[in-house]
């Protein structure tokens, strides 16, 4: 998305940043919300990348402060009106 900092390239994530994996799973489309979730974490300001793992599934990768990394847990487990999310799991990752 146009101005948006979420990469696909997870190499330029900042290795001073705490990182973590989130994998969102439900009823989710694996064309419309992972597009939601870069646009909602760069308006968080973070970094990192957006996946579909398999239809159901979608995993992030992303770098920022740990506040705003639960703000993106709490937006992603609510998600937009046309998804329907049934478990959100965070994973730390070393920096």
């Amino acid at each position: 998305m146009q101005g948006c900092p979420v990469q696909n390239d997870i190499a330029n994530l900042d290795p001073s940043e705490t990182r973590a994996r989130f994998f969102i799973s439900g009823k989710v489309d694996s064309q419309k919300f992972p597009g939601w979730i870069e646009h909602y974490a760069g308006r968080l300001g973070l970094q990192g990348r957006v996946s579909a793992v398999r239809p159901g599934e979608v995993e992030v990768i992303v770098s920022g402060p740990p506040d705003l990394l639960d703000a993106l847990e709490i937006g992603c487990s609510l998600g937009p009106i046309e998804v329907l999310v049934d478990h959100v799991r965070r994973e730390s990752l070393p920096g």
